[in-house]
């Protein structure tokens, strides 16, 4: 690979390392960019997805977490979290940049800034190379997040609001897009051999993505059962004991035919606070 470009999440980066270092090519030069982060789910951080729609139904929360433009309740300083991130050292350099809640739109607005400052990054030094020494890699590799990788496949394969909730992202499934440095896009005619190998290969839920997976069915199938057995409990995950009522909604006070994208909502000793965005 020319370079790599990850998130500053510690996933994405130990990724990167090992990945590399399998294929023999550990020295590949690593670009931190913090907009590549998963998506900020801000006071649903933390929380396990099915107890939280035990607390305030599946409805809701597959909504929050599937639509395009709904934003979940914000982060508030009471959030067991809300400091681990605000003083992290890894956002000290951002003025007022980091969410407090952000919808798959608002992830995808910093996911595509990020993109279009690659694409830019691996022109000019692929021309940069090309003049010193005549070859280099036609290759880059970025390693991010289901929700900032979701947001990517949609600008790239133009998938509007509404199909994108059914769009899902395997985890460490790397899939390959040709595209055009000059204008960011992909390339829209692709090589026969491409076509060939398309028909064997899985897509990741849409017709309309291009996207091709750099892995036989077998291996993709064995290696989700197997993360799918493990189960493994996730480092930050908040336990029952950490969620008050601060944390979540009161779906009763707060019907689903009410909610409006506009607000952030929150809820301070169980009433219902609504804030500006």
């Amino acid at each position: 690979f020319q370079k790599c470009y990850c998130s500053l999440l510690t996933r994405s980066i130990v990724t990167c390392h090992r990945a590399l270092e399998v294929a023999g090519i550990a020295y590949t030069p690593l670009v931190y960019d913090w907009r590549l982060n998963e998506r900020h789910y801000g006071a649903l951080q933390g929380l396990s997805k099915e107890r939280t729609a035990e607390r305030l139904g599946r409805e809701l929360v597959m909504r929050w977490r599937r639509s395009y433009d709904a934003r979940p309740p914000t982060m508030l300083p009471h959030h067991p979290h809300y400091d681990m991130i605000q003083k992290d050292r890894r956002y000290q350099h951002l003025e007022n940049e980091i969410p407090l809640a952000e919808s798959l739109q608002d992830c995808q607005q910093r996911a595509v800034e990020a993109w279009q400052d690659i694409v830019k990054n691996i022109h000019d030094t692929q021309k940069q190379q090309e003049s010193h020494s005549g070859a280099t890699s036609q290759y880059s590799l970025v390693v991010a997040h289901a929700n900032t990788l979701r947001a990517l496949v949609m600008h790239l394969d133009d998938i509007d609001s509404q199909e994108i909730e059914g769009l899902n992202i395997p985890t460490a499934i790397p899939f390959f897009y040709d595209i055009d440095l000059e204008s960011g896009t992909v390339v829209p005619e692709m090589s026969e051999a491409n076509h060939k190998s398309r028909a064997s290969i899985d897509r990741i839920g849409l017709g309309r993505f291009r996207g091709i997976y750099i892995s036989d069915e077998r291996k993709k199938r064995g290696f989700l059962e197997r993360r799918r057995a493990a189960n493994d409990p996730w480092l930050w995950a908040l336990h029952d004991s950490q969620v008050d009522a601060a944390m979540l909604l009161d779906t009763k006070n707060y019907p689903l035919d009410t909610a409006h994208e506009d607000n952030v909502v929150a809820v301070d000793d169980g009433e219902m606070i609504e804030l500006e965005k």
